[in-house]
């Protein structure tokens, strides 16, 4: 799996902040208004799983990440992501979870020893700079 502009899905994550209670973005900027969604989202789900659970590991529930990751598949992320960067998301969702900070399952297992956000944010820029 590849996706193209992931690079520009990192670099909006590390920019962009959470849309503030009270203010509608305005869409000049899809990406901004996406990545402002975006950790809203994730804001209020954090909010919603702090109520519900007392660690950001449930022994039920499992990662507050792979639960994050569930709620995104139901939502209109993939839309969202294709009217911001032009491709629906093609990694899998713990990617893009990766730029909430939540832990989840995939730590250990895929970045004990590797780098694949960085390494897929590379490929991605590469891709672009080649076409």
């Amino acid at each position: 799996m590849f996706d193209w502009t992931y690079d520009l899905f990192i670099e909006d994550a590390a920019r962009f902040v959470a849309t503030p209670v009270g203010v509608y973005d305005n869409g000049r900027n899809p990406r901004r208004a996406f990545m402002r969604w975006f950790k809203t989202f994730a804001q209020n789900f954090a909010v919603q799983w702090a109520a519900e659970h007392e660690h950001q590991y449930d022994p039920y529930d499992g990662w507050i990440g792979d639960s994050f990751a569930e709620e995104l598949r139901e939502s209109l992320f993939s839309d969202l992501y294709k009217d911001a960067y032009g491709q629906r998301p093609h990694l899998p969702l713990w990617y893009y979870v990766q730029a909430t900070g939540f832990p989840h399952s995939e730590d250990v297992g895929r970045t004990f020893c590797a780098k694949p956000v960085q390494e897929a944010a590379q490929a991605a820029q590469a891709y672009r700079d080649r076409w």
